[in-house]
């Protein structure tokens, strides 16, 4: 009997919570849907039931916004009765003031209890937060600002002012605070920027960025011997891809710190991969005018021709005589410095210029073989003569051997970047000779946990071959399709293009044709043939909007409107309509800040 009781009890009790729980649904519902008279009714009696906080704060929103203003007094005032110590109560009698329309007993209120606080910091936090929560936001900055004075240097609470000036939008006083508070913490500069870089990757309308380019320059002007302006210049120039002023914050850096060059080189480099080429060389040359002596003077040479290497590559306009040219410089750079581990960089770039460029594989394969015999060489360093040797090998047709070095660089370093890369070039060589199935489980793995390049690289192999494989049956336009790539990277663009022809008439409505399409523009580029480009890559985004290569055909008809038709705004459009159409894009940063840079905000 006694048993059964306690049966009883406990069904009954889960019927009362099933229906508590159904009210407040259909409650909140209400409420979302702004019909508070109902929620006002349900929210009553799960307050009298229940009169926690969430609660208690749907009640009183729903009486003020039916204008109950006596009756959600009288519920604030019992609430802040039971909870004495709780500030975020005394605060909501003063947004009931407000509300109501008596904003001066509402100041009185408000001013009452920031005049009250004492020198506690969790004091302070608490009533800021009330005051935040319920949208004062000057009332929540005053109570930091006495807050600051209460405390003392102890506790400036500078990041917690920084952030009511963002929710203000007053973006130059919030960047003002942090650069306070950096002045006084050196140890936080990663942090800060971490937090900062969110903010300025975030900022469609560019504020954030605008004003913390603008305290930064106005601060280094106003104190020259603060280093830590120049490097946080020299920080953000780099998140906004502004090489030129990158470039000068770090030859100002080097002269005053005596660096020899160093912030210097790396300014170059990250030009050299963003394809500023001349920033990229006007930098490489600075660290070699420092004379053969300086400890990066023969980086700067491998860098600076490698710049030169692209630059003329890049334009798809050079000419053999432009080849030769760049081909003497690399024989004379190894002539004068000879071969060692630190020159193993201008050795595999002249054997791909000779393979690729200028059809010499013969002497390409010679120069690499002939540098894997040297003692002083690192695993390392042979391991990246061997990728090269295998990319020249792969264009000469012989891929199982190919394979077999790339499987051995995989081997050797394992988890290591350059094992990833070794790793993707094979997945690739499969990919080639059709063996989709093999490919595309190695690409699956490099997806995940390897550098951002190959990682992208990776997944845009593996969703065309998931997309195409075995569509309607037949993996015949994928192998045709892998078949013209691998002429592409044979730089063989007469048996590309018939290839890809092929598919165009046997397979007219087939799904690849996306990629197809992306192929010859990719072609023409090289020929230099850049209108019949830009038409091909309008037509993808025009056919094929939501298809993986919109956002890669829009940008890189924003960049050929840029730098090669200097139709500046026609690539702003081109860039916005990136910005605007495709937010998820890895191009979107580039985008904004090159649309920025032709807007004429910064100087590149």
């Amino acid at each position: 009997m006694k048993a059964l009781s306690v049966l009883v009890l406990l069904a009954s009790a889960s019927i009362v919570f099933a229906q508590d729980t159904a009210d407040e649904r259909l409650a909140a519902q209400y409420f979302r849907e702004g019909r508070f008279e109902q929620a006002l009714v349900l929210y009553e009696e799960l307050f009298e039931d229940n009169p926690s906080h969430s609660n208690y704060n749907h009640y009183l929103q729903s009486l003020l916004a039916l204008e109950e203003f006596r009756r959600a007094e009288r519920i604030v005032r019992r609430q802040g009765d039971h909870h004495p110590g709780d500030i975020r109560y005394q605060v909501d009698l003063g947004w009931v003031h407000h509300r109501a329309g008596n904003n001066r007993r509402a100041r009185r209120q408000m001013d009452a209890l920031i005049g009250d606080l004492k020198a506690v910091r969790q004091d302070v936090f608490d009533l800021a937060m009330a005051f935040e929560t319920r949208g004062f936001l000057d009332l929540a900055l005053e109570t930091y600002m006495h807050g600051r004075r209460l405390l003392g240097e102890q506790h400036p609470l500078h990041l917690r002012i920084a952030g009511i000036y963002e929710k203000k939008g007053e973006y130059r006083s919030m960047m003002e605070e942090y650069l306070d508070y950096l002045n006084k913490h050196r140890e936080e500069m990663e942090r800060v920027r971490g937090m900062l870089q969110d903010m300025i990757a975030n900022d469609p309308g560019f504020e954030r960025n605008d004003a913390l380019r603008a305290v930064l320059l106005a601060n280094t002007q106003r104190d020259p011997e603060n280093i830590m302006y120049s490097e946080m210049l020299l920080w953000l120039s780099v998140q906004q891809q502004d090489f030129r002023m990158a470039f000068m914050q770090a030859r100002a850096l080097d002269r005053r710190l005596q660096q020899e060059g160093k912030p210097v080189l790396e300014v170059a480099s990250l030009s050299t991969g963003n394809r500023n080429y001349r920033i990229a060389a006007d930098a490489y040359r600075y660290v070699l005018e420092m004379g053969e002596n300086s400890p990066h003077y023969l980086d700067a040479l491998v860098g600076y021709l490698n710049v030169r290497f692209l630059s003329v590559i890049d334009d798809y306009q050079y000419t053999e005589e432009d080849l030769l040219d760049i081909e003497q410089e690399y024989k004379q750079a190894i002539e004068q410095l000879g071969v060692g581990a630190r020159t193993v960089q201008l050795v595999r770039n002249l054997a791909k210029l000779r393979a690729f460029y200028l059809h010499n594989t013969d002497e390409a394969i010679e120069l690499l073989e002939a540098t894997l015999d040297l003692p002083n060489i690192s695993n390392r360093v042979k391991g990246e003569c061997r990728i090269e040797l295998a990319d020249i090998l792969v264009l000469t047709g012989e891929v199982w051997d190919a394979t077999l070095l790339y499987s051995q660089v995989d081997r050797m370093f394992r988890d290591d970047p350059l094992a990833h890369e070794a790793k993707f070039k094979n997945a690739r060589l499969t990919y080639f000779i059709g063996e989709f199935d093999w490919a595309k489980v190695q690409l699956d793995v490099l997806k995940a946990g390897t550098s951002r390049l190959i990682a992208n690289d990776a997944m845009r192999l593996s969703l065309r071959i998931q997309d195409n494989l075995g569509v309607g049956g037949d993996p015949e336009p994928l192998q045709l399709f892998a078949r013209a790539e691998q002429h592409m990277f044979m730089n063989n663009y007469a048996n590309a293009t018939l290839t890809l022809d092929s598919i165009s008439v046997r397979f007219p409505n087939h799904q690849i044709n996306d990629d197809v399409l992306y192929a010859r523009a990719e072609i023409m580029r090289h020929r230099g043939d850049y209108t019949s480009a830009d038409s091909l890559l309008s037509l993808i985004v025009e056919k094929y909007p939501h298809g993986l290569l919109a956002d890669e055909a829009l940008f890189q008809r924003a960049d050929m409107h840029h730098h090669y038709f200097n139709q500046h705004n026609k690539a702003m459009t081109l860039y916005q309509q990136l910005m605007l159409d495709y937010p998820g894009s890895i191009h979107t940063i580039t985008a904004r800040n090159r649309f920025r840079i032709l807007r004429g905000d910064m100087v590149n």
